[in-house]
């Protein structure tokens, strides 16, 4: 099997380690899958929430204390910190073995193929967590890395669904196929309307593994190659493409709702 990564070391960068907004804290708490090293809240955060996230740091052992807003921002570098600050811990990237052990034929993964801009991760993770994709696999090279703005563009949603990463997609992609996967690359001429996939026999009853690729460039040649066909989104208007993280939303809630 290719390599899978169980959590890294906190980032290297300072302000990665710190994870800030109302939501985005508030469902990290909640989940208890990341670990939180330490809460801060701003002397002046008064609203029900942060109080809820407070009693809960507290039953969990998690150190919490109060600061001023203007530490806050320093600490985060944000402006936008909402009065509230988590220090991460390493995040629980899943185990793919564990994700594909568990695939029924109504399954569908998600691949993302250097997806560079952390708002498109986010929301894509988002669009997948609410549709009920079993796991989201990126690659540790040219992708974005999970990171506060993918947290807070994603609603906390990181927490709600495995995200395995993995050191070689096309090696995944083979791992994939080994466990009745078909493999779909989106592109903008696929073989296949998207919303036919299913009908098609070869299709009609194996777990589905889409592929999203970088936004510039697309999926990576060698793993068209080693895909099952490849899928496109019918367009009748004028615009003949989509934002990365609209167009993964549409592809998979076709699958989804002709599974």
């Amino acid at each position: 099997m290719p390599k899978h990564r169980s959590g890294k070391k906190l980032l290297s960068n300072h302000q990665k380690s710190w994870l800030w907004g109302t939501i985005a804290v508030w469902e990290t708490l909640q989940t208890g899958r990341w670990p939180i090293r330490e809460l801060l809240l701003s002397d002046q955060a008064s609203q029900q929430v942060h109080e809820d996230c407070r009693q809960l740091a507290e039953e969990r052992d998690i150190p919490c204390r109060i600061e001023s807003a203007r530490r806050l921002e320093q600490l985060s570098k944000a402006k936008d910190h909402q009065g509230i600050l988590a220090r991460l811990g390493p995040f629980p990237y899943a185990v793919l073995d564990e994700i594909l052990g568990q695939l029924t034929s109504a399954s569908l993964l998600l691949m993302l193929d250097r997806v560079q801009d952390p708002f498109n991760f986010g929301a894509i993770v988002r669009t997948a967590a609410a549709l009920g994709v079993e796991g989201v696999i990126i690659g540790t090279r040219e992708q974005a890395a999970i990171s506060s703005h993918v947290v807070r563009s994603s609603a906390g949603a990181v927490n709600h669904i495995p995200i395995c990463e993995v050191d070689n997609l096309q090696d995944t992609l083979e791992a994939c196929r080994l466990a009745r996967c078909q493999s779909l690359a989106a592109t903008m001429n696929g073989t296949h309307a998207v919303q036919d996939i299913r009908a098609l026999p070869e299709f009609a009853h194996s777990p589905l593994l889409l592929i999203i690729g970088n936004e510039a460039r697309g999926v990576a040649p060698a793993l068209l190659e080693r895909c099952s066909t490849t899928v496109h989104i019918p367009m009748q208007g004028a615009v003949e493409s989509l934002n990365a993280a609209v167009a993964a939303g549409i592809l998979m809630f076709a699958l989804r709702a002709n599974a």
